[in-house]
């Protein structure tokens, strides 16, 4: 085992660790290496063999991950702008290690290593994104350009081979994979394809629900979103259909501008605040914050809360985590959250007629327990943790701003009990994986920091 294969089996067993604390498994998170805990944790469920492969498949990803770690350049601004054309694409694929908690974070499915280096953001990828004829193509009256015109569908070079794919139409050279691997920014556009990859926690199609719900969400909710400082990334959406009319979720695709074309060309996604960097352990978040760290979290915080102000103010959840939601800087400062991605948003069906699929949630703890469980427990308690272990300080210190921030806004009394006192929801990630239907929400509760704060 090399230096890389064992400190991402120290890694991902650390994370099963973490989770067998606090999620329901069925066995004791003992063992040396990390398919051995998984193995422990896993026993007796009868997808203890399934789950024990993926965790190897998240070995060996993030071992490659760690491999293609490189430091951080000393003008992130600059580095970002020569990057690509999308200048978010750095930060993008500057996350390493992908989501903070999940064990299956850097699993890749069934990509080969060298697939994975051609694929995957943490590798620098740059690939070809082809437009390919597709009969029977629902699609919306104006498809965007990169498409060349109607009945042509984007689709990720892994899949357009999958399926026999061959002389497209029209090829986007240089696309750049975003954190969720399979959607690339092709400079202007940033597109959601579909991959029959498992990565994390379910194998990535493009479902007719998000085809139908998120144009219609990211243009209804815009003016409401933008009035609490949050910026929706619209969407338009295509998707192939069968013989007999039914929808194909293996070739369809998601188009959405990205962050500069929406007056935000200095947008960094929440989890790459935290990622540290390589050489120093300094992470982006106190890069750009430069001498005065407390001010800039004084700054951010606020911009942070959005998501939470919005709640409040409609009843809409929005599922905010790391790889969802940016943050938006004038020089170095925070000033606003850009937002992607409408699957995971929650709403009140009475105020939200027309959308299918589990968007519409009638109980407002529902709506509020994806909301906080992707944006508290994850989200900022990575950047606080980077900050503290930056700084040598206590994270008590970083939570305060973020409690009286919260008290600011002065809650109705149960919402306001959710986030400042009770436990904390999270997703059960571990335990959803050898749950009979894994991709089914299961949650657990971790200690709530702001209590004490």
């Amino acid at each position: 085992m090399n230096a890389a294969t064992a400190r991402a089996d120290a890694i991902v067993a650390a994370r099963l660790r973490a989770a067998a604390a606090i999620e329901p498994l069925p066995g004791e998170a003992t063992g040396r290496t990390a398919v051995e805990v998984a193995a422990n944790v896993a026993a007796g469920s009868p997808h203890a063999a399934r789950f024990a492969e993926e965790i190897a498949a998240a070995v060996r990803g993030t071992a490659l991950a760690l491999e293609a770690a490189r430091p951080h350049p000393a003008d992130l601004w600059a580095a970002a702008a020569a990057a690509h054309p999308d200048p978010s694409v750095w930060f993008e694929q500057a996350v390493l290690l992908g989501h903070p908690t999940h064990p299956l974070a850097r699993s890749r499915g069934e990509l080969t290593d060298e697939e994975i280096r051609a694929y995957a953001p943490e590798h620098g990828a740059r690939l070809d994104l082809g437009c390919y004829e597709v009969a029977s193509l629902r699609e919306p009256p104006q498809w965007p350009t990169c498409c060349g015109r109607s009945g042509r569908l984007p689709v990720h070079p892994w899949q357009a081979a999958r399926y026999g794919l061959t002389g497209p139409q029209r090829v986007c050279e240089g696309a750049a994979p975003l954190m969720s691997l399979r959607t690339v920014s092709v400079g202007d556009l940033q597109i959601k394809t579909a991959v029959d990859l498992q990565l994390t926690s379910a194998v990535r199609h493009v479902s007719e629900a998000a085809v139908h719900n998120g144009p219609i969400l990211s243009r209804r909710l815009d003016a409401a979103a933008a009035a609490h400082g949050i910026t929706l990334l619209p969407e338009r959406a295509a998707i192939a259909e069968g013989p007999d009319g039914e929808p194909q979720p293996h070739l369809a695709a998601i188009i959405r501008p990205a962050p500069h074309r929406r007056g935000h060309p200095r947008a960094v996604p929440l989890a790459a605040l935290a990622e540290p960097d390589p050489a120093t352990g300094r992470p982006v978040a106190a890069r750009l914050a430069g001498d005065d760290l407390d001010a800039w979290w004084a700054a951010f915080v606020p911009v942070a809360l959005a998501p939470l102000r919005l709640l409040a103010a409609t009843g809409v959840a929005l599922e905010a985590h790391g790889q969802n939601t940016l943050v938006s800087c004038s020089g170095d400062r925070p000033t606003a959250l850009v937002y992607r991605d409408f699957g995971g948003v929650r709403v009140p069906p009475d105020e939200w007629p027309g959308l299918i699929g589990d968007l519409p949630e009638a109980d407002p703890r529902a709506r509020s327990t994806k909301l906080l469980a992707a944006l508290f427990p994850t989200t900022l308690t990575a950047i606080v943790d980077a900050l503290a272990a930056w700084t040598g300080t206590d994270p008590g210190r970083w939570w305060r701003t973020v409690a009286d921030a919260v008290r600011d806004l002065a809650l109705e009394p149960e919402l306001g009990a959710a986030v400042l006192r009770d436990p904390w929801p999270i997703k059960a990630t571990t335990a959803m994986r050898l749950a009979d239907r894994p991709t089914d929400d299961l949650w657990a509760a971790v200690d709530n920091p702001l209590a004490a704060a």
